[in-house]
């Protein structure tokens, strides 16, 4: 159970503020994950622009948005999710992004990757045809107390009427064991190249008959 001064709930219309939120969470949490400092080519002072080019057209176009707030409203963490049919690639600001970082993002996290992850799963173009979780987040002070679980529960409820297979991954070794409590089977493990730092991605997915 999340503690008691926190709110879990889906946000039918996010807004651009609670796009800046989101974005401050991951910039706070990730400034040494390797694949953030991939994807900015080793220029850490670039990842909230990143986080902000990825984050924004998920929660305002194509994604569900789940946060938990505190009492005072203030974000204590996030999850979005793609739908079966949407992609983010089709909506990345790429403007964001230095030129190496687009090269980066364009042959490995736009093509290599979705090819790492469907081997895994068995699911042909599985971050298109299942209920994807890009981004899931809670602020430090707020981890470990059953903040992920409660929104993940929410997303589960939105999974069921989809129908929907659910999947993610995850770059952190830690949350391995969190993802299969939430009931998520470990599908595989690859390291992931980068000229800067190679990355860890453990991939999961859950079975809508299992929800």
């Amino acid at each position: 159970m999340s503690p008691s001064n926190i709110t879990v709930q889906y946000v039918s219309e996010p807004t651009e503020d609670l796009v800046e939120e989101a974005v401050k969470v991951f910039s706070d949490l990730m400034p040494e994950d390797p694949l953030a400092v991939s994807l900015v080519v080793g220029d850490r002072s670039l990842i909230s622009s990143m986080a902000r080019a990825m984050i924004k057209p998920i929660a305002l176009v194509v994604g569900d948005m789940y946060t938990a707030t505190d009492e005072s409203g203030k974000l204590a963490g996030f999850t979005l999710w793609l739908p079966p049919g949407r992609n983010l690639y089709d909506t990345l600001r790429w403007a964001t992004l230095t030129e190496e970082g687009k090269t980066y993002f364009a042959e490995t996290m736009a093509k290599d990757f979705p090819k790492m992850i469907d081997s895994k799963t068995g699911i042909e173009s599985t971050e298109l045809n299942t209920y994807w979780c890009s981004f899931a987040f809670v602020k430090a002070q707020y981890q470990g107390k059953g903040v992920a679980r409660a929104m993940f529960e929410v997303a589960f409820e939105k999974a069921k009427t989809l129908g929907a297979t659910m999947a993610l991954a995850t770059t952190a070794e830690r949350n391995v064991t969190i993802y299969q409590k939430l009931g998520f089977e470990l599908k595989g493990y690859e390291l992931m190249p980068s000229q800067w730092m190679p990355w860890d991605a453990w991939i999961f997915a859950r079975d809508a008959n299992t929800l």
